[in-house]
């Protein structure tokens, strides 16, 4: 919810957050911790900046795997996004052309400043990463129905339906039986009372 709410998507586009999320937890060392932290920072800049779920949720699973995570990771993608999206051309083709004039230590710190310099490096190495991260991002629709079934075809998704099953049983017999147990109930306060 708030990473719909953080890049202005309607709650229709649910689906399409599912399939991201479970495509980059799946590629990357994301993880639901690590992608809420990171994009309760990053989503209403990278909104701003025009660098959409998928993309963003690229350069956050390539910082990730990079060791960059959580509230770390959003907050330096914050910063770079801030500074670079003055320029020309989409935030990936702006650090492919960071990567190609060789990036060092020092540059990095002029671009976005020693919070965010680290993650720059490692975004400008890997932009050709980020973008073939992206695009399988942008085609993963059904990404989140694939691993909820991987994940209920095991023994302990057989005992989740099994306990779920029990309890709607329960419910179905306490509705079928409250009528019964209300008289018997009202009953015994009647003869304890007179």
């Amino acid at each position: 919810g708030a990473t719909l709410g953080g890049f202005g998507l309607a709650a229709s586009e649910t689906g399409r957050i599912a399939d991201v999320m479970a495509a980059s937890f799946t590629g990357s060392a994301l993880d639901i911790d690590k992608f809420q932290d990171s994009m309760k920072f990053v989503a209403p800049v990278a909104k701003a900046a025009g660098v959409s779920i998928e993309e963003a949720s690229a350069m956050l699973g390539v910082m990730a795997d990079s060791g960059i995570k959580g509230s770390q990771a959003g907050t330096a993608l914050r910063r770079i996004l801030q500074e670079l999206s003055g320029e020309s051309g989409t935030m990936t083709e702006k650090l492919q052309a960071l990567g190609k004039r060789g990036l060092d230590v020092k540059d990095a710190f002029d671009e976005v400043g020693r919070n965010a310099s680290s993650a720059l490096l490692v975004l400008s190495e890997g932009a050709g990463d980020i973008g073939t991260f992206t695009t399988e991002l942008e085609n993963s629709g059904g990404a989140a129905a694939k691993m909820a079934a991987i994940m209920n075809d095991t023994t302990e998704g057989a005992m989740k339906r099994m306990t779920s099953a029990l309890q709607g049983a329960a419910i179905t017999i306490g509705d079928a039986l409250a009528p019964a147990l209300n008289s018997i109930i009202d009953s015994v306060t009647s003869l304890a009372l007179g």
